[in-house]
């Protein structure tokens, strides 16, 4: 278990749903899911040099409190926020199926407009 005073940065999950525009073309609508603090953790060890063969260098994990939107989440459709930078969630992972703390690991986006 993390300590309550780990948790200090503030995240900002975000869920993509898709409209049609004047002429039918599908356009991305990024809204806020949920936002809530986080402990953030770049990778290291082992996860670091997995990730690293697949030059997915910029891998973080976000370690949250489990709530119901968050077990509710996938890895499909959403993306963090954090810091400026957008950040693909690439899967989530509820810790020991305890419903206590989940880890999402993300991956930043590049080539994003800020």
């Amino acid at each position: 278990m993390i300590d309550a005073g780990a948790f200090r940065e503030v995240i900002e999950i975000q869920k993509c749903r898709y409209t049609a525009d004047a002429i039918g073309n599908q356009k991305p609508i990024k809204e806020i899911y949920y936002r809530c603090r986080a402990y953030v953790n770049n990778l290291s060890g082992a996860e670091y040099w997995a990730a690293a063969q697949v030059q997915a260098e910029a891998t973080v994990v976000f370690t949250v409190r489990c709530c119901r939107k968050i077990r509710d989440m996938d890895s499909l459709g959403y993306s963090v926020l954090w810091n400026g930078d957008e950040y693909d969630i690439t899967s989530v992972d509820d810790v020991m199926n305890r419903h206590e703390t989940v880890k999402i690991r993300a991956t930043r986006r590049k080539n994003v407009k800020k």
